[in-house]
């Protein structure tokens, strides 16, 4: 009995044994003994076996600045042709006054646009010699300094010299009116075209305009034979000499955001444009110009945007006809105001063009020779009836409506 006894004692600490074991395998979320030791299993094989992926942080990417557009407001004219219609008018109308002339009759019209422009260009077609000779008429013009005054005041700011008159008076003229121009040039007035040696051409004018920069270059075709006039050192851009133009145009591209060209062309009273000079503006155009005015012909001329090989433009304006004049010829009566904005990259300085337009404008005289400018949209049968032009062609609303539809392409009428 008593080797039973030993016998059961063994077996009872076998038993208790076994159980502690099997307890201590058994997980205390009251899983099975299996379920435990799977887990323990599944946990030890992941992290020998595999390794967690890097968290790569992307930093934020900077979105491109959004660029900037700088406007200017943009105005040009023709030429401003002063008979002594003109100029006696603004004699008579300065009676009673501390000034000899007063010259506000004729541009009244025009003188908002002008003014209310950033920037606004005119070929002054006649010589202002500093009131060294009085006024004269054609062929050898000369305009009193009261004309130019008044122009800079209703706001020009650039004034072209290069045109068939810049010798009218000879040297000491041409001297005299770039002694008047020097006189009243400024930050924002420019004159330029004629120069007195070739130190002061290679000087290219330039002005700045809501922080674009401009640049200004002026050519004639003729100087109604009278070249041999010209003497050294004085020197008078000439349209003639292409090589020239683009080498000058490349320069001041160098120096500014826009190009400006004058040029003074083409046979006069004619509305045609000639293929050279269709060759020649697209030249100047790919040399850098960005607009180019035409004047000289007195009546108008379409309207061009050209393009470049690299897709930016131009604008050409072959002829704006005249500002204002005395002429006989009825088609001469009828001119425009070239009007558009430049918009301008502050960060690429690319440079375009909206809203390019021509604001019709007609030279009016009565026979009495009181002459002003009129806005077409303003200007009635009952004003056209009375022109004095009527004496020497047909001169009515049709007429007038027929030339300035006929010649300017659709899209630049408002």
């Amino acid at each position: 009995m008593a080797k039973i006894g030993v016998i059961m004692k063994k077996v009872t600490s076998i038993i208790i044994t076994a159980a502690i074991f099997l307890s201590a395998c058994t997980d205390i979320s009251n899983n099975t003994p299996n379920e435990g030791v799977m887990q323990s299993s599944s946990l030890t094989q992941t992290t020998i076996t595999e390794k967690a992926e890097p968290v790569i942080i992307e930093p934020p990417v900077a979105e491109p600045p959004t660029p900037e557009y700088i406007t200017v407001s943009f105005v040009a004219a023709g030429d401003n042709l002063i008979h002594p219609p003109i100029y006696n008018q603004a004699k008579k109308h300065a009676n009673g006054t501390d000034a000899e002339y007063d010259f506000t009759e004729s541009y009244i019209s025009i003188a908002d646009i002008i003014g209310s422009a950033d920037l606004s260009v005119i070929n002054q077609e006649t010589l202002i010699c500093n009131d060294i000779y009085p006024p004269s008429n054609f062929p050898f013009f000369n305009s009193p300094v009261a004309l130019g005054d008044h122009m800079i005041d209703i706001g020009f700011n650039v004034f072209s010299l290069a045109n068939n008159h810049t010798l009218d008076k000879g040297m000491e003229g041409l001297y005299a009116c770039l002694d008047y121009w020097d006189s009243r040039t400024s930050d924002s007035v420019v004159a330029v075209g004629a120069y007195r040696n070739a130190e002061d051409r290679a000087n290219i004018r330039t002005s700045v305009v809501n922080d674009v920069t401009f640049s200004y270059l002026s050519y004639a075709e003729s100087l109604n034979g009278l070249e041999s006039w010209l003497k050294p050192p004085a020197e008078v851009g000439d349209a003639n000499d292409v090589a020239t133009m683009i080498n000058e145009i490349t320069r001041a591209g160098e120096i500014s955001d826009v190009c400006v060209v004058f040029l003074h062309w083409g046979v006069e009273n004619s509305s045609v444009i000639s293929d050279v000079q269709r060759q020649t503006a697209q030249k100047l155009v790919d040399a850098g110009a960005d607009i180019i005015i035409g004047t000289h012909p007195h009546v108008l001329r379409d309207i061009e945007i050209l393009e470049r090989s690299d897709g930016s433009k131009a604008v050409v304006a072959y002829s704006l006809g005249n500002l204002i004049g005395a002429q006989y010829i009825p088609q001469t009566m009828i001119g425009g105001l070239l009007k558009f904005d430049i918009i301008v990259n502050s960060e690429t300085r690319q440079v375009e063009f909206e809203n390019v337009h021509i604001i019709p404008i007609i030279t009016h005289y009565d026979r009495s020779w009181n002459i002003r400018i009129y806005l077409l949209e303003e200007y009635t049968a009952e004003l056209a009836a009375l022109h004095g032009v009527r004496a020497h062609g047909r001169f009515d609303m049709d007429y007038v409506e027929a030339v300035f539809y006929g010649t300017i392409s659709e899209e630049f009428i408002l």
